[in-house]
C-alpha cells in the first residue's frame, strides 16, 4: 500500500493561497500492525476535514495548537478507520474522529481518538457529518450561541461568512431552532441567493457590491442583538456601530486577517461595547464538551426534519487536500470543505 503524505515546504508569504507552493505532496513508508505500542491503533484516514484556522497554523504562530513548520507533516481532523489495535478503546473495523496527519496510514495514541462508530460501514456522506453538521462546523455553531451569543426569540442576529461551513449551520440555528430574525452577510450575489433561498435567512447583505453599513442601518433598525463573527477586521469595526444595548458578539474566526502580512487591523470602534454594555468574547468549541450531547442531539433533530441543508464542497484525493485549503482562504468553496482520501474509495 502506497502512502501518501503532504507535508509543508516552506511558511506561506502574502502570495499565498492565490500561488499555492507551500506544500509537496511525497510517498512515506506504510506503517504496519508490527509496529503497534500498547494503546496504540493503525488508521487509515478516510475523510479530511479543512478549516479556515489552518491558515493560522502553517503560518509559524503559536496558538492552541504547535504550529505546524516547513518539513512537518500537515494535520487537521479526519475521520479514520482502525486497521488493527493495541488499544483497550478500540477495535480493528471502528470509525473513529480525531487531529491526525494529512496521510492515509499512520499509528497514532488512542488518547487522541473518540469513537464515532462501532464496527460495521460508513458511506461518503456519513463520513462528511461527522467532520460538518455533526462535528467541528455545526458544535462550533451551537456551542457559540449557547455559551456566548444565547439567542432570544424574536431577536436580531447577523452572521458574517453566512454561506460557509459554520456561517451556513448558524443560520440555520438561528432561524428555525432559535426562531429569531436572521441576516447574513456573504461575499458575492450567488452565495447571498443561496443564504436566503436556501437556508432561510431573512435577507442578506452582498459585501463585496453592497454598502454594509447602509445595509445594517436599513434591515437593523432596532440594532444586532447576536453578532456570529467569523471574518474580523474592518467588518467586524463596522458591526460595532450597529449594536444594541446588551449585544453579544460570538468571536468565531478572522478570515479577513490571516492572509495579512504588514501591520494587522485595529478595530477602533471598541468604545460601544462599553457604550452598550455589550460582550465579545472568543471561543473554540472544544472548550465546551458539556455542550456536544444537546449539540449533536439538536442537529441531529433538525437533520431528520429536513431543516437543516448541508453543502459539502468535496476535494477527491489526499494529494487534493492544499487545493481545498486554499480555495476555501480565497472564499471560492461552496459549503464545507471536505477531502476524500481516496478519489475512488472501495465500499468499506
Amino acid at each position: 500500500m502506497s502512502n501518501l503524505q503532504v507535508q509543508l515546504i516552506k511558511k506561506p508569504d502574502a502570495k499565498y493561497p492565490r500561488v499555492n507552493d507551500v506544500f509537496q505532496v511525497k510517498t512515506a513508508s506504510t506503517p504496519t500492525a508490527s509496529q503497534l505500542k500498547d494503546g496504540e491503533v493503525l488508521l487509515e484516514n478516510l475523510y479530511f476535514s479543512i478549516d479556515a484556522t489552518m491558515r493560522v497554523w502553517i503560518s509559524g504562530a503559536k496558538t492552541y495548537v504547535d504550529p505546524v513548520l516547513p518539513g512537518n507533516t500537515m494535520f487537521g481532523q479526519a475521520v479514520s478507520r482502525v486497521l488493527a489495535s493495541k488499544s483497550q478503546k478500540f477495535q480493528k473495523g471502528d470509525y473513529v474522529i480525531g487531529v491526525v496527519n494529512w496521510t492515509l496510514y499512520q499509528i497514532i495514541s488512542d488518547a487522541k481518538l473518540h469513537l464515532v462508530k462501532r464496527g460495521g460501514d460508513i458511506d461518503d456522506l456519513t463520513g462528511y457529518s461527522f467532520l460538518g453538521p455533526l462535528g467541528i462546523s455545526g458544535l462550533t455553531a451551537y456551542v457559540g450561541f449557547e455559551a456566548i451569543g444565547k439567542p432570544k426569540e424574536g431577536e436580531t442576529v447577523v452572521i458574517s461568512a453566512a454561506a460557509g461551513a459554520v456561517g451556513e449551520i448558524a443560520v440555520q440555528l438561528a432561524k428555525t431552532y432559535y426562531k429569531c430574525k436572521v441576516i447574513g452577510i456573504a461575499g458575492g450575489p450567488d452565495k447571498c441567493d443561496y443564504v436566503k433561498k436556501q437556508l432561510g435567512a431573512h435577507d442578506c447583505i452582498d459585501y463585496k457590491n453592497e454598502n454594509l453599513s447602509k445595509r445594517l442601518r436599513e434591515l437593523t433598525p432596532n440594532g444586532i442583538h447576536v453578532y456570529f463573527d467569523n471574518v474580523g477586521g474592518e467588518m467586524l469595526d463596522e458591526i460595532l456601530m450597529h449594536i444594541t444595548d446588551h449585544t453579544r458578539i460570538i468571536l468565531c474566526g478572522a478570515i479577513a486577517t490571516y492572509n495579512q502580512t504588514g501591520e494587522p487591523y485595529k478595530v477602533k470602534n471598541y468604545p460601544r461595547l462599553i457604550i452598550k454594555r455589550a460582550v465579545m468574547q472568543g471561543f473554540l468549541y472544544f472548550d465546551h464538551p458539556e455542550l456536544f450531547k444537546p449539540g449533536q442531539a439538536t442537529i441531529t433533530q433538525m437533520l431528520k426534519q429536513g431543516q437543516l441543508k448541508i453543502r459539502y464542497d468535496v476535494q477527491n484525493g489526499l494529494e487534493q487536500a492544499p487545493n481545498g485549503l486554499a480555495k476555501l482562504l480565497l472564499g471560492q468553496n461552496n459549503g464545507k470543505v471536505v477531502v476524500k482520501a481516496k478519489a475512488d474509495q472501495p465500499k468499506l
